[in-house]
């Protein structure tokens, strides 16, 4: 159902051309900011630059993913479905990434994100080519995993407080009860 929903409103991402690009190399924002120029430079080419409409889908709940997405501009809502409902897990903006799990187990999407703002310009790198380039140089690959690890591990901590958040809730509504 989410998926034919979405379908409806979908739009599909574009590389960049070479008149439309304009970066040489990834800018030094959000997880890639402290890679060193020069890998970052040869990350770059392990991966494309693409500009995307509002609508397109950068990953659809439940179906198959093995991209991530750096956002470079615009904004990408990350919803999933759940007993029925939609629920915005959130909005992310330049800097962020959307679907770094899926380079370290590519399996199917968690959440589906879809551009909400704009068109969004993003630089993707696909399983198979993060792979390659982390078997070429292993020192950078390293740098990458633990740049990549810090974006996972805030999203933990993030997920884990919002969890200690609502049971301490549950708590109390329980310590109110009259016996």
């Amino acid at each position: 159902m989410l998926y034919m929903l979405l379908k409806m409103i979908t739009s599909a991402c574009l590389p960049m051309t070479a008149e439309t690009h304009i970066e040489e190399s990834l800018p030094p924002i959000g997880f890639v900011a402290d890679l060193e120029p020069d890998v970052r430079a040869r990350l770059t080419a392990a991966g494309q630059f693409t500009e995307c409409p509002v609508g397109s889908l950068l990953a659809v709940q439940g179906r198959a993913h093995n991209v991530m997405s750096l956002i470079l501009s615009g904004r990408v809502s990350v919803i999933v479905q759940a007993h029925g409902d939609l629920v915005e897990l959130g909005l992310l903006k330049s800097g962020d990434v959307v679907g770094e799990m899926s380079l370290i187990d590519p399996l199917v999407a968690s959440s589906t994100a879809r551009v909400t703002e704009g068109s969004a310009r993003l630089w993707t790198i696909e399983h198979e080519a993060f792979d390659l380039f982390v078997e070429a140089d292993p020192k950078a690959g390293r740098e990458l995993f633990k740049a990549l690890g810090k974006v996972l591990c805030r999203r933990v901590r993030m997920d884990s407080e919002l969890m200690l958040r609502k049971a301490e809730e549950l708590r109390s509504h329980f310590l109110d009860i009259d016996y």
